[in-house]
């Protein structure tokens, strides 16, 4: 069931964005929204229903004000180092993640990574991440685990 309404959202989605109503293009619309559905139903849905995979979509989307703020603070910092109001003191560190889905490892990585003044370098298969960090304070940013909570909150195994 779960299948068929992913692909009805992605067929709904491709319709609205291309305005084409004749059969060549219904035909390989039709044909390209299996093929995606085929290949991220897994992902979109977590494997275990829509339930979860539109409640893993709401937090992620609530999440990104929160992200979007964390980015814009960055990127002042790293405006101010760049211009020699702080010092630039690079470093790499290791940080433990306790996630428990690859997209909770993604999202943060890719997080760390959207956040000027880190870069997620190297995720290995026990979650423990490289990253390079262009100052204490940005390191620290990442031992707080303040993200790491926030996204556990969105795999939905936070415990607060």
């Amino acid at each position: 069931m779960s299948f068929i309404v992913t692909w009805l959202l992605l067929a709904g989605f491709w319709v609205g964005l291309s305005g084409y109503f004749d059969v060549i293009h219904l035909t390989f619309g039709a044909i390209s929204v299996t093929l995606v559905t085929c290949i991220s139903h897994k992902h979109l849905t977590g494997g275990s229903g829509m339930g979860l995979g539109f409640a893993r979509a709401w937090r992620t989307i609530l999440y990104l004000p929160w992200l979007f703020w964390q980015i814009l603070i960055a990127n002042v910092d790293v405006l101010l180092r760049v211009v020699g109001a702080r010092e630039i003191e690079p470093m790499m560190i290791r940080y433990d993640a306790d996630l428990k889905s690859a997209y909770g490892v993604t999202l943060l990585a890719n997080s760390i990574t959207l956040t000027p003044g880190t870069v997620t370098v190297e995720v290995d298969d026990d979650g423990v991440f490289l990253v390079h960090a262009l100052s204490a304070e940005a390191a620290e940013g990442v031992l707080s685990r303040a993200m790491e909570g926030r996204v556990r909150k969105i795999e939905g195994t936070s415990t607060s």
